[in-house]
């Protein structure tokens, strides 16, 4: 991160030497077709997952909560599909490949749509957010430091990517 620079960030951010401010909340659901759901059944607690095809994250630390659940199913190392694009992921569930735990703002508009059903509500992941991160106020471009103040509260609480429900 260069000098006066911003970046955005998604997770539960470690300790760091950064300025980090939350911008929005970040939720995480299993979502998958209604026909995938019809013509595979739809979960109803968490093991019942080894029973499914997994869309499979690659960036996701919070994909470790679903491998715990398929652990002892005889598919801890399952995966129908892995990406490290979320839209790609969603795509293929619509498509019928299998349930996939994704980020609201990414499947947000398919779950409105019908598109998707999220999957196990009662068990989502610990939220994540969406950080602007900085090096140090003192160094922070006046621009940057106008869009920060600016981005603060502009995706609301909930973010209206989380307006499905």
């Amino acid at each position: 991160m260069g000098k006066g620079s911003i970046s955005r960030r998604i997770g539960h951010l470690k300790s760091s030497l950064l300025i980090a401010k939350r911008l929005a909340p970040v939720r995480l659901v299993l979502c998958a077709s209604p026909a995938y759901l019809k013509q595979h059944g739809t979960p109803e607690r968490p093991e019942d997952l080894g029973n499914h095809r997994y869309l499979h994250y690659s960036y996701m630390d919070a994909a470790h909560t679903v491998q715990k659940w398929l652990q002892g199913s005889g598919r801890e190392n399952t995966r129908e599909m892995i990406s490290n694009n979320g839209d790609v992921l969603i795509e293929a569930a619509i498509a019928g490949a299998g349930i996939a735990l994704q980020p609201t703002f990414i499947a947000g508009a398919a779950i409105r749509e019908g598109k998707l059903e999220v999957v196990l509500p009662e068990h989502e992941p610990e939220p994540m957010a969406l950080y602007a991160v900085y090096a140090h106020r003192q160094l922070l471009a006046s621009k940057v430091r106008g869009f920060t103040d600016f981005i603060d509260g502009f995706f609301g609480e909930p973010p209206y990517w989380d307006r499905f429900a």
